[in-house]
């Protein structure tokens, strides 16, 4: 990597430095209905989360062309009224399985990361958790982001905000995890934020493409070993 990708520009000059400096990273934006709620969940709010579910595996494995009517309805045990009576149409459907999917790796990495006291534990948990993640997602099919962002990016341009999103949250949280490990000293003050947060967020998510394509986790622990290496070069003494 090329040393001004590393260094060169202090936390006042990134774009929303100080905004993203003055919270704790979390990694969950929404609790499922699954999880603790605080009010009566009703019988629409039950079935939606079912709904969303049972097909969040289908459109992560299948895509969203090849997930049909009649997998949703087979896979629900619900009629297509059923379906519809709940979300407007595929589109919605699809979406909510997005969410969910997405809530559920959040969840996973929420747990892990949590307990741990410095940031830089915190990221090293986080490479660690994809080199697992790689090839035994929480989600049959793979990676929710990959998988949606490719199906956003040809035709299903309805999904293209949602997973921009969820992308740039990534990136802000593994950001967020340099900013406060820099005003904790456990980061160098030179440490481009904005630079290692993208570098690592574009490598990981290449490595899980390469790593599910050839059908063998080595692209992945390569790149953790690298990010890992990254971390250290900008770690102070």
């Amino acid at each position: 990597m090329a040393k001004a990708s590393r260094t060169a520009t202090k936390d006042s000059k990134l774009p929303q430095a100080e905004a993203l400096g003055r919270a704790e990273p979390t990694l969950v934006h929404a609790v499922s209905l699954e999880g603790k709620q605080s009010h009566p969940v009703s019988k629409s709010e039950k079935t939606k989360e079912f709904i969303r579910k049972q097909a969040a595996p289908l459109f992560n494995k299948q895509g969203f062309a090849g997930t049909s009517l009649g997998d949703l309805t087979k896979a629900t045990g619900l009629t297509k009224g059923a379906l519809y009576g709940n979300f407007k149409d595929k589109d919605g459907i699809a979406l909510a399985a997005f969410s969910y999917s997405m809530q559920k790796v959040r969840a996973i990495m929420k747990s892990r990361l949590d307990p741990l006291t410095t940031y830089k534990e915190k990221l090293y948990s986080l490479l660690d958790f994809f080199g697992e993640y790689v090839m035994h997602s929480p989600i049959p099919g793979g990676c929710p982001m990959m998988n949606y962002g490719v199906d956003a990016d040809d035709h299903q341009r309805f999904m293209r905000k949602p997973v921009a999103k969820e992308m740039q949250s990534t990136m802000d949280f593994i950001q967020l995890c340099l900013l406060n490990g820099l005003r904790n000293n456990e980061f160098k003050s030179t440490t481009n934020t904005v630079a290692i947060a993208q570098v690592m967020f574009c490598a990981i998510e290449g490595a899980i493409v390469v790593s599910r394509v050839t059908g063998t986790p080595a692209p992945m622990v390569a790149v953790v070993a690298h990010c890992k290496s990254l971390l250290e070069e900008i770690s102070c003494p």
